[in-house]
């Protein structure tokens, strides 16, 4: 089981995410101060076989940030999320790993790279 909270290291500071819902292979954890609310979901489910493809493990971590209007600026909201198939016998991690690693490399300048649409 997770960690209640979650805790998401962020780069202003660690946001701690309190479990709001919990059901069979779900959760949801939710911060909000007066700026900001920050909604973690988590989910767990199968994909459907096929005769020629097995049924995989399928996981998925989305995470929301809503940076609230002020009389200066206008609401932004923003959506992060990893999804993981593997077989259910597979807990390799390397290939997670791997992408995590590139994404944040050489000062995350590859999330940057992705967001000015560079493929």
């Amino acid at each position: 089981m997770l960690a209640d909270p979650f805790v998401l290291p962020h780069a202003d500071g660690n946001v701690s995410c309190v479990k709001i819902n919990n059901d069979a292979y779900s959760s949801e954890y939710s911060y909000r101060s007066a700026t900001q609310q920050v909604r973690v979901k988590v989910r767990h489910s199968q994909t459907k076989g096929t005769a020629e493809t097995p049924s995989k493990d399928r996981h998925n971590v989305e995470v929301v940030q809503t940076i609230f209007a002020t009389a200066e600026a206008a609401e932004v909201s923003r959506k992060v999320y990893i999804v993981i198939e593997q077989a259910p016998n597979d807990t390799d991690v390397k290939l997670t790993d791997a992408l995590a690693d590139w994404l944040i490399a050489t000062a995350n300048a590859n999330v940057s790279k992705l967001l000015n649409w560079e493929s």
